[in-house]
């Protein structure tokens, strides 16, 4: 312990002291006068004995201080909490003394007659009470001292206008309060609740609804804006960026609901407002009991654990205990990146990071066998559609072939459940990629349920932000100044966040009985024309004007639109109001014995590069199947 801490806690000690000391005394002198006019009368009576009350109040309050942790608290941040634990411990005192002097006031045979007189009880209630008093003063008197250099002048300082005056917003200002270098100053709330309107908290007041921010933005000369609402929808974070960015305002905001994991926040998490923000719907609240019941103590095993979708699905498990995670992914920066994550931030030791492709069987044989997962979360997969167009064979290998082998693993382990992430593009499939995650959507529904292993499937489309996807390609293109390129200006696509996507993964997992394709929400489809303007907008700038929209004409693969079902399949309401559930998605020209051998054969066919043989048996999956417009580089 350094010096200056031993120094500090000596000085707290002996002023515990002075104050059990004085508001004992003190306590003699207002009950005199309570009673008897004057306080004199009652220390006189008692006064020969009031040294030997000290010492035993001392012996036992002191003491009590240094259980409740009196002394091993940072009071310059303190708190209610600190505050109940200053009553707890002169309570207790105060009750044991009570005990204690009603026992001396009784003759002790050890020591002949004597005995202490028992002075009135009220005495010990006024003690009671002003030793509280003091020693709160005593402990906030610090943090008192700390608030009071909140917003004097110094370093010039934001003036900062938070929106939100709920718990997030609270938790805010108190941050910059207790941070005297903060780089923010507060200088009010917007709120769209009547009942918090021109109240204040800490000191900050509501000033008005979030529909007046730029009239106050003006009046109150406002540097920043701070969205202070995690559970805001993605429609209100626009309304208030938009707002902002006319008056030339940066915004900023807390995490989303999504990100919060503790159910609190904090200062340093402010970040810019990004696209992701404010195309956000409703938060969800997925099922947490049952999903704690069947993931709590269990091996959990993560494909693609360091890609977008992978590490966001590991972040989310981890809060739901489970005994260890298996993380596989070949790539070993992302790997290293999710493992270092989740053991600091979020103190999880019982992580199993393996460097390892999916297609390696020996390799995955032997994870298996070490390890015995209760659960996978099939996320790694080849994405890029026009990537996956010039290279074919390693789509199927790894999207198809791949699946496959961690299938049969997972059958001969007895793993009970496996959920594999598919796509909408695997929906009357016009590109590789598409196809193959189609080819191994039919292999999964084939198996469906196999000994205690059930196998589902959850489709959906494009998720925001994820590696190599159009968000994160527009914002480089604005930072360079444009132009921006679509391929098209009526393509659409469907969006849903990171964060979003896997909680309805692992919701759709515990629901499954096996065999099951289940489809997110993904809301309407979004212009990604309107998409890029709002992106140009978030930057402050103009489009057409500040940043240039070129169109570059779809790439071979690409739809306009992309779809979630099938004409053969039809969505249907699950209990779970954001994942609805394909019916008659099932191919009704053959078993499902039948086809697992013809997807057998396409699995040899592609070994052995009979490419004749091999699209035939394509087409028996997949009847539309156009060779020369989907597997665009012809053998």
């Amino acid at each position: 312990m350094k010096k200056g801490s031993i120094l500090k806690i000596i000085r707290l000690f002996v002023f515990d002291v002075f104050i059990v000391f004085s508001s004992f005394i003190i306590s003699f002198f207002l009950r005199g006068v309570i009673s008897a006019g004057t306080g004199s009368i009652v220390f006189e009576r008692y006064a020969k004995y009031v040294g030997i009350y000290i010492l035993i109040i001392l012996v036992i309050k002191l003491p009590l201080f240094i259980i409740f942790g009196m002394y091993r608290r940072v009071w310059k941040y303190a708190s209610i909490k600190d505050m109940v634990a200053i009553v707890e411990a002169v309570a207790l005192s105060t009750i044991v003394i009570g005990v204690i002097f009603y026992v001396l006031s009784q003759p002790i045979p050890l020591f002949g007659s004597f005995s202490l007189p028992y002075f009135p009880r009220s005495i010990l209630i006024i003690d009671f009470l002003i030793t509280i008093l003091l020693v709160i003063i005593s402990r906030f008197i610090e943090r008192l001292f700390n608030e009071m250099k909140f917003g004097k002048p110094g370093i010039r300082k934001k003036r900062i206008l938070i929106c939100g005056a709920g718990d997030a917003g609270e938790m805010i200002v108190r941050e910059i309060i207790r941070q005297r270098n903060s780089e923010y100053i507060p200088v009010g709330f917007l709120d769209d609740d009547p009942a918090k309107l021109r109240h204040q908290i800490h000191g900050v007041r509501v000033l008005a609804p979030i529909n007046e921010l730029q009239d106050v933005t003006q009046k109150h000369s406002v540097d920043e804006i701070i969205i202070a609402i995690p559970s805001a929808p993605g429609e209100l974070r626009k309304q208030i960026a938009f707002a902002a960015k006319e008056s030339g305002i940066p915004v900023k905001t807390l995490p989303s609901l999504y990100e919060v994991i503790d159910n609190k926040v904090y200062l340093y998490q402010v970040r810019d407002i990004d696209i992701e923000d404010i195309l956000g719907r409703e938060p969800i609240y997925i099922q947490t009991p049952a999903v704690i019941a069947e993931i709590k103590n269990k091996v959990v095993l993560i494909t693609g654990a360091g890609g977008s979708i992978g590490s966001e699905i590991c972040r989310q498990v981890i809060k739901f205990g489970p005994e260890k995670m298996i993380l596989v992914d070949n790539t070993e920066n992302n790997l290293f990146l999710i493992e270092q994550e989740l053991a600091n931030e979020f103190g999880f030791s019982s992580i199993v990071p393996m460097v390892a492709d999916i297609r390696d069987k020996q390799a995955m044989k032997s994870i298996f066998a070490n390890y015995k997962p209760f659960i996978i979360f099939h996320t790694a997969a080849y994405k890029h559609v026009s990537l996956m167009q010039l290279n074919p064979e390693a789509a199927i290998q790894n999207n198809f072939i791949g699946t496959k082998i961690l299938a049969k693993l997972a059958i001969d382990s007895n793993v009970s459940r496996f959920v594999m992430l598919s796509t909408d593009k695997a929906v009357n499939p016009k590109s590789v990629m598409g196809l193959s995650k189609m080819l191994a959507e039919k292999y999964l529904q084939a198996l469906s349920k196999v000994n205690n292993t059930r196998f589902m499937i959850v489709r959906f489309g494009n998720v925001l932000g994820s590696r190599g996807s159009v968000v994160p390609l527009f914002k480089e293109q604005i930072k360079a100044g444009g132009p921006i390129r679509i391929t098209h200006p009526d393509m659409k696509r469907y969006f849903m966040t990171i964060p979003e996507a896997a909680q309805l993964v692992i919701q759709s997992c515990i629901m499954g009985k096996g065999g099951e394709i289940y489809v997110l929400d993904m809301g309407e489809q979004i212009s990604i024309l309107d998409l890029a303007m709002s992106m140009i907008k978030l930057y402050g700038m103009e489009p057409g004007k500040d940043i240039e929209i070129v169109y570059t004409g779809p790439r071979h693969g690409e739809k306009l639109n992309e779809e979630l079902v099938s004409e053969n399949e039809e969505l249907v309401k699950t209990e779970f109001g954001y994942i609805f559930e394909t019916k008659n998605s099932g191919n009704n020209n053959y078993t499902n014995d039948e086809i697992i051998n013809i997807l057998f054969s396409i699995e040899k066919e592609l070994q052995i590069n009979d490419y004749n043989n091999l699209f035939k048996d394509i087409k028996k999956i997949v009847p539309d199947f156009n060779e020369k417009e989907i597997w665009y580089r012809w053998h």
